[in-house]
């Protein structure tokens, strides 16, 4: 790793060593990486240091080495080393099993990687086997079809005879849709046997983890002898971890290797994140730290007065000589380290790991679930669907082909969700605010051309070929004004369609299908299709289009690539009839600047005008919106924009993209207006009822788009996130003092008193991208201000940068458990930001799960997730964490007591196996089979009462109120356990049956007894939901108690200090009688205040439990589970 961060900042200073094709001598001393892939931890030889020293980062352990230590030394210590040792042993060894357990998978899989063969040239000019581990940079590598890349390469040529090759990048973003690549033209008719006399460099950009971003130059020598350089692009970048797909093969130079490859610098650990459960457990922790210090500083100065008083010339004590053992002071520090060793069980040992195999186990179940899966839902899927993208069965009624239309389907195994963490389960419990992006997470993102509006008229059935039928009406009359500039305004907005877009065709089944990044793009290319101009293939000779029956070839002089920040995408071809024409498309926020302006109709119509009320009109209904625009470029303008467009392109600045798109500004100028398209994007199955589920559970939700304002509003009309019940704030500021002005207005008119007045309204709002840019700076605080009486919110026209810093504003100044959750790329920082990361397998691809804390496959499984697991799990592990303090603090503070009858010595009264086994065996089951199945209510009455959520999401289940709360019922049944055994041991006058005389031991063994059994009796009493393991995990306890306890005190030559104590303990009536009334007597007042909360201040599960089992509950009101899963 070192070494790695030492190399890539020798590029940063120097830039990276360009590329020798083919001369391995040349590029030896450039210091390039090796290519062998290690993502494994540990080594053989390092695993055990490396991983003892990661599990003493942890504060627990060190605290409990510490103790090991102590118990090491015999003038300080009252117990067997064993007891410390043993449990610490135990918590390690379970550890470290875990983590080599989860790195050899890691090392299996990199093995697999390494020892891949490829056809690699040698230096003998043929290709030969070569394991992936051993490729270096420079060599020609020939990839066959269906092979994944072993290294970033720069394709040279390809089976194919226009050098196109198809990549799936399903490993690289979880896109399953095919990309078309392409060699340059001065290489792609290289052949096999021309390939091994190839030489030449390859200048590269310094390596960087952007997957969509790669500058270079290749120099070569053409056939006449000249060198020739041309630019690279990442259309000329082979990323390792894609595949090559139908293609024979693909020749291609290496030229970044190893952790220089882009997929290795993405290769990222995602942010760590703690839960609020385990942050407050960690400061418990401390608390009980202190707390036992005070107890050992307790000890130790009544011993220093005790030695100092009634021991004073007790010649039988020990030597009384001034020298002896250092005198009263530095045996009172050996009394304190002693009683630091053996009240250090008061921190149980075993909790950390018993609850992390909890959370690892409640992880399991929700990827088990059966209600998160796709049995669930449509059970259909289409034969090339590997990756992240789930497609399903078109709904009734949809129209034959188009968006929805793909090859015959076939049944699909059972996907489920994925718990990529299993740290954050608790924290579910308690989000308070859910971020959602809209397309593909609140929507199918599966677009169905709708409408469109050419030069002012507007089309209903696109889709059923009415656009056809207008062009090849030879009765329709052209428009006089529009047709000076545009020859067929209708016509050319269908060419647009077939010509601008990055669509690849593909043939299945004998049917053409189309497959692109953009669901958008491949619903405009099926609209042009069912109007019979259909995008038939791409080649480097260009697009060829059937138009009306005639194929028709349009050689591609440039294309202008869409990207986030243009938001808009063209393409610059020449006509069958040699004109050269620019088509564009793009977001009408980009589009409308650029159109000519005084773009009238004969009838003096604004035809700009007319599209924008079309285009709001469209919006209103939630349509997402493109504009279309063409214009004719003179053959000398288009040289000269071209010459200085490949010199742009062919630089290796920094500015090249600013450069780059500064010269296609120039070029989509002046753009002729042809027509605006309306493509729907339906709501998933279940959204409304999740969202107004989540809202009824205390939950804000926040939806965050880049779609237009009124699409946006619509998408929350129907989703019932904004109702005519909480009045709409609009926020539409265009600069700093207006979105001020606007929600001082509106925190004036709603926001009466302070932020828990009742005089509060609540209220929706809308705010879009330019107004948030103020609010999320100067007005920060006023707009938090507003957004907390906030019922709900809609985000418009928001970018991706934003999204990330709305999520961040809420979870700093509210402190609030914040939650998101998104589809695509551009959700990651978003995903990531948030306490809790939720991600959709979707048509996007699976950046967004792979990025997640929690992978879904349709939204409506967020309900089940939060409210069910997720309230669950926070009340199970709250609930084991509070028992193991207590079941620590009621055992063992007894040895505390047992000092005032000592003289404060730190004699143990408990057996030493007794003490080493109480966390490991005694009680370390029933915590977790509670852990597991525990329920207050059962789920069928969440999914009627969403408002039961609020009891987990409140926090109070774990304060450091109701820790202190079971703390000191532990420090109170620890009384009663030592005293009670105390009172009864007196009475009976340590004379045991057949004349024995007891002593410490037996009354260590009667005490033991006791509060084992009370322990495991108030894990019954707190348990909420019995089956059978918890049945086994309690009284099989007990079991185990006895049986350790009987060879304990049964073997005479191996464990001589408590031998025969069990048996005489048994065969004393009194016992049997002390034993009934200390169960009942210890646990009556625990009972009693049970009953007495639930009787007089009954919360809402107290009462929905009682109506559940008395059969109360109206079951039949409850949604259907297909609604909103939440069953």
């Amino acid at each position: 790793m070192g070494r790695t961060a030492r190399r890539h900042k020798r590029y940063a200073r120097e830039g990276y060593p360009a590329v020798d094709i083919n001369n391995q001598a040349a590029n030896a001393g450039k210091g390039y990486a090796h290519n062998r892939i290690t993502t494994t931890k540990y080594t053989l030889y390092n695993f055990l240091p490396k991983n003892l020293f990661e599990q003493f980062r942890r504060i627990t352990n060190i605290y409990f080495l510490l103790i090991c230590i102590i118990t090491l030394i015999p003038q300080v210590s009252p117990l067997n080393p064993v007891t410390s040792i043993a449990p610490l042993a135990f918590v390690l060894i379970v550890t470290a099993i875990k983590e080599g357990f989860e790195d050899y998978h890691r090392y299996k899989s990199d093995k697999q990687v390494n020892n891949r063969r490829y056809l690699v040239l040698n230096h003998e000019g043929v290709f030969a086997d070569e394991y992936s581990k051993d490729i270096r940079v420079g060599q020609i590598v020939k990839v066959m079809n269906d092979q994944p890349f072993p290294a970033d390469l720069v394709v040279i040529s390809t089976s194919e005879e226009d050098g196109a090759c198809y990549i799936e990048t399903a490993q690289l973003d979880g896109e399953t849709n095919l990309k078309i690549h392409r060699a340059l033209p001065e290489t792609f008719r290289i052949t096999l046997q021309d390939i091994a006399n190839m030489r030449g460099q390859v200048e590269c950009d310094v390596p960087h983890p952007n997957l969509y971003k790669f500058k270079g130059a290749l120099t070569v020598q053409n056939p006449s002898g000249e060198s020739v350089r041309v630019s690279l692009s990442e259309k000329q970048l082979m990323l390792r971890g894609a595949q090559l797909r139908n293609t024979d093969y693909l020749l291609g130079v290496v030229v970044y290797v190893g952790k220089d490859s882009k997929l290795s610098l993405n290769q990222k650990n995602p942010p760590s994140k703690f839960s609020t459960v385990e942050r407050r457990l960690n400061r418990s922790v401390i608390g009980v730290f202190f707390f036992k210090l005070i107890l050992c500083m307790i000890a130790s100065v009544l011993f220093y007065f005790q030695y100092l008083g009634p021991w004073t010339g007790s010649w039988y004590m020990w030597d009384q000589s001034p020298t002896a053992d250092g005198g009263a002071g530095i045996n009172a520090l050996k009394i304190f380290f002693s009683y630091f060793a053996f009240l250090s069980f008061l921190i149980p040992v075993s909790l950390m790991v018993t609850l992390e195999v909890v959370k690892v186990s409640q992880a399991q179940f929700m990827d088990w679930d059966d209600l998160m899966s796709s049995k669930e839902g449509p059970g259909l899927i289409d034969d090339d669907d590997e990756g992240g993208d789930v497609k399903v069965e078109p709904r009734e009624g949809a129209p034959e082909g188009g968006a929805t239309s793909m090859p015959p389907l076939k049944k699909k195994p059972i996907r489920h969700m994925s718990a990529k963490t299993s740290n954050l389960n608790d924290e579910l419990s308690l989000v308070k605010y859910v971020f959602s992006d809209k397309t593909g997470t609140l929507t199918e993102n599966r677009m169905v051309f709708s409408k469109c509006s050419v030069s002012g008229t507007v089309y209903h059935e696109g889709m059923q070929g009415e656009l056809r039928e207008q062009v090849v009406d030879t009765n329709r009359r052209f428009d006089a004004v529009v047709s000076e500039r545009v020859r067929d305004p209708l016509r050319e907005f269908l060419i647009d369609l077939a010509l601008c877009h990055a669509v690849v065709p593909t043939e299945k089944n004998n049917k053409l299908v189309y497959q692109s990044q953009s669901p958008d793009e491949v619903a405009l290319a099926e609209a042009a299709r069912r109007n019979d101009f259909v995008f038939l293939a791409r080649t480097n000779d260009g697009v060829t289009v059937s138009i009306l029956g005639e194929p028709q070839l349009y050689p591609v002089l440039a294309i202008m690539e869409f990207s986030s920040d243009r938001r808009r995408m063209s393409v610059i071809v020449r006509s069958p009839e040699g004109r050269i024409l620019l088509y564009s498309k793009g977001a009408d926020s980009m589009m409308l600047p650029r159109l000519m302006p005084d773009q009238l109709n004969s009838e003096g119509v604004d035809i700009v005008k007319k599209t924008q009320d079309d285009i709001e009109m469209f919006s209103q209904e939630g349509l997402r919106t493109l504009i279309l625009a063409m214009k004719e470029v003179p053959q000398p303008e288009f040289e000269e924009w071209y010459a200085q467009y490949q010199t742009a392109n062919s630089s290796m600045g920094d500015d090249r993209d600013e450069q780059v798109e500064a010269l296609c500004d120039q070029m989509e100028r002046g753009l002729v207006l042809l027509g605006a398209t309306a493509i729907e994007d339906k709501l998933q199955d279940g959204v409304p009822e999740t969202i107004e589920y989540l809202l009824q559970a205390g939950i804000k939700v926040w939806v965050i788009t880049g779609d237009k304002q009124e699409t946006a509003i619509n998408i929350g009309h129907s989703c019932k996130l904004l109702t005519p019940v909480y009045p709409l704030v609009t926020i539409n500021a265009e600069d700093d003092d207006q979105c001020r002005t606007i929600i001082e207005r509106a925190l004036d008119q709603h926001y009466q008193g302070g932020p828990t007045s009742s005089a509060q309204q609540e209220i929706s709002m809308v705010i879009d991208g330019h107004s948030l840019t103020w609010a999320l700076q100067e007005q920060a605080t006023i707009f938090l201000k507003l957004a907390s009486i906030c019922h709900s919110v809609v985000c418009c026209r928001v970018t991706p940068l934003q999204k990330a810093l709305v999520v961040r504003l809420i979870k700093k100044s509210t402190k609030e458990v914040c939650l998101s959750i998104g589809d695509g790329a551009n959700d990651v920082s978003m995903i990531q930001e948030a306490n809790v990361g939720v991600g959709i397998f979707g048509k996007e691809g699976t950046q967004a799960a792979r990025s997640s804390d929690y992978a879904l496959l349709r939204f409506r499984h967020l309900a089940r997730l939060i409210t069910v697991h997720g309230r669950y799990s926070g009340i199970r592990n709250s609930g084991i964490i509070k028992y193991s303090f207590y079941k620590n603090m009621a055992f063992f503070l007894v040895q505390f007591w047992y000092s005032f009858y000592n003289g404060y010595s730190a004699m143990t009264l408990y057996d030493d196996w007794i003490i080493t086994f109480f966390n490991i065996f005694i009680t370390s089951v029933p915590p977790y089979f509670m852990a597991l199945f525990d329920k207050d209510v059962p789920e069928d009455v969440l999914a009627m009462y969403p408002q039961l959520y609020r009891r987990a999401q409140s926090g109070h289940l774990f304060t450091f109120r109701s820790i202190f709360f079971w703390l000191f019922n532990g420090f109170w049944h620890s009384i009663l356990f030592f005293f009670g055994a105390y009172l009864f041991w007196q009475s009976a006058e340590n004379t045991l049956p057949g004349g024995w005389t007891g002593g410490r031991e037996t009354l260590g063994i009667i005490t033991a007894t006791f509060a084992v059994t009370v322990i495991l009796l108030k894990a019954a009493l707190v348990t909420r939901w019995w089956n059978v393991f918890v049945h086994i995990g309690i009284w099989g306890s007990l079991v185990v108690y006895a049986v350790l306890s009987t060879i304990d005190t049964h073997f005479l030559e191996y464990i001589p200090r408590a031998y025969g104590a069990q048996e005489a303990m048994l065969s004393m009536l009194s016992f049997w009688v002390l034993f009934v009334l200390m169960c009942v007597g210890v646990l009556v007042p625990d009972v009693t205040i049970k009953y007495l909360r639930r009787q007089l201040f009954p919360e809402d599960w107290h009462i929905m439990q009682e109506r559940y089992y008395s059969r109360m509950v109206p079951v039949v009101s409850a949604p259907p589970a297909r609604e909103i899963d939440v069953l």
